[in-house]
């Protein structure tokens, strides 16, 4: 009995440290009667494979592959619960939250967003361990035939897991991106959509994995594993960090974490290549990887700068004293402290960063001016949203940023059209000859610029009038943002004295309350 209350001790207080949220949600999945159908349909049809797939094999089970086509059917089983069904309930977790009003009791406790987050993420891994343990003796059942490979199955089991997690990790965040009833159910049909379409393709790589032998040996194939699992995690941190800020109440910094985990890849991708580039040489760095790094690079930077150059340029008192702390290191912090005016000095900083390395190297000509012309593209574009973001908060207070997005990305769709209405409508004949009033469409003026190293001297000239244009047009939108971004670091250096101000007064209000 004293050992048998020794360990009811134990698990009461290990239950007591373990982050409430997952109690809460691991208690309501397991009675809810989605997990109790999902585990009963997990059973019957492995144990329906298991009967009918040794009905199917007869006598050739014994010297036959059939180790693998049962780990192939188990595997589906378990993805379909692993894939859809826990990534789903993770998704509707947090919208149950707000439809029973829930959320707002969880707001004001001790909790934070962060522990909410995890809380919810860790329920569903419970579930995932769950789903795991109840087909792991049918797995067992399959080391027993020929055919079975165990790096395979770990391989693959292991990959399931880290893949369920990062799946359930993108539904939390979509789950917090809207906070309106009306678009739960377009939402939810999205989600829908998006979670069938991943499970799908998992299963079609998984498939091309199993038809295929594995070459652990090699030294590539772990540079690809390693490459696909330093990614899903950033995105994952990413992912995480969004849901995180998307609960954190407005007045604090929403924006930091997001701007430091976004640098963090960046640096990241460039520093994977030149170890890459060092380990085997740069023959295997070739052109083609180099552009291909720097499209990723902007594509990433547009759409981070776009969301971080639009934000408000109000800070709250309680994110200024706390940057305050940080002293003169503040001025250096500034680019990823909240506000549209930072956020662009954030973008200028890394699309600087990113020319440079496109300079570097012993690379052909085309792919220094592709580079080039990819970063002058991405800043000309987010700088136009910034300049329509501030322009828009001056003039009205209900315009968000939000709408300053949807602007740019318009503006963007009307530059790349223009040129072709013409055309379109009969007014003049096409042709399939580049034209300059062409230059504000990316994908059609960088194919130029790549075709101008095969071609005459005539595209090497239209390449040189492409670059002048784009450095133009990046010159006036620098000049027209340039004293915003100035004035987002040099705001920085007020911080100071407002906080001083702010917690004078309050300790003033403190000692008229103590004496009155």
């Amino acid at each position: 009995m004293s050992s048998g209350e020794k360990f009811f001790h134990l698990t009461d207080y290990v239950t007591d440290r373990l982050n409430p949220i997952l109690v809460k949600e691991t208690r309501q999945a397991l009675k809810s009667r989605q997990f109790i159908i999902t585990f009963m349909l997990l059973l019957t049809v492995a144990w329906l494979i298991s009967v009918f797939g040794t009905i199917w094999f007869g006598p050739a089970i014994e010297y036959g592959s059939a180790g693998r086509a049962f780990f192939v059917a188990y595997y589906y089983v378990i993805g379909f619960a692993t894939l859809f069904v826990v990534p789903f309930g993770s998704f509707r977790s947090m919208l149950n939250e707000r439809d029973q009003n829930t959320y707002e009791l969880l707001s004001i406790s001790t909790l934070s967003p962060r522990q909410i987050v995890t809380g919810k993420l860790l329920s569903s891994l419970v579930q995932v361990f769950i789903y795991y343990s109840a087909i792991a003796p049918f797995i067992a059942f399959t080391s027993l035939l020929q055919g079975f490979d165990l790096a395979m199955v770990t391989l693959f089991l292991v990959a399931g897991l880290l893949w369920s997690s990062f799946v359930s990790m993108i539904a939390l965040m979509l789950s917090t991106l809207s906070s309106s009833r009306q678009w739960q159910a377009i939402n939810t049909i999205g989600m829908i959509g998006l979670l069938l379409w991943q499970m799908s393709a998992a299963f079609g790589i998984s498939a091309a994995g199993f038809s295929e032998s594995i070459p652990f040996d090699q030294e590539e194939f772990w540079w690809v594993i390693g490459t696909i699992v330093l990614t899903v995690g950033t995105y994952f941190l990413l992912a995480q960090q969004i849901a995180v800020s998307r609960l954190t109440f407005e007045s604090d910094n929403r924006s930091s974490g997001v701007r430091i985990i976004c640098t963090l890849q960046f640096w990241l991708l460039w520093a994977g290549v030149w170890v890459y580039s060092h380990r085997y040489g740069t023959a295997l760095v070739d052109e083609d990887t180099i552009v291909g790094c720097a499209m990723v690079s902007c594509i990433h930077w547009f759409v981070v700068g776009l969301f971080a150059s639009t934000e408000p340029d109000h800070i709250s008192r309680r994110v200024r004293r706390n940057v305050a702390k940080f002293g003169a290191f503040r001025f250096l912090i500034a680019p990823w402290l909240p506000g549209g005016r930072r956020g662009l000095l954030l973008l200028t900083m890394h699309l600087v960063v990113l020319a440079a390395i496109g300079r570097m190297g012993v690379w052909p000509e085309w792919v220094h001016n592709i580079v080039t012309a990819t970063t002058l593209y991405a800043f000309i574009y987010v700088a136009i949203g910034a300049a329509i973001g501030r322009l828009g908060q001056a003039v009205s207070p209900e315009f968000r940023p939000a709408h300053a997005r949807v602007l740019t990305i318009l503006i963007g769709a009307l530059a790349m059209v223009t040129p072709y209405l013409p055309a379109a409508f009969g007014f003049t004949r096409w042709d399939n000859a580049y034209r300059l009033v062409e230059v504000a469409n990316p994908g059609r003026t960088l194919m130029i610029i790549e075709n101008a190293a095969r071609s005459s001297s005539h595209y090497k000239l239209v390449v040189d009038d492409i670059l002048m244009i784009l450095w133009l047009g990046a010159g006036i939108a620098l000049l027209v943002n340039l004293r915003a971004m100035i004035t987002g670091v040099t705001e920085v250096r007020d911080w100071k004295q407002a906080a001083d101000q702010g917690s004078s007064i309050v300790e003033l209000d403190g000692a008229e309350a103590a004496s009155s």
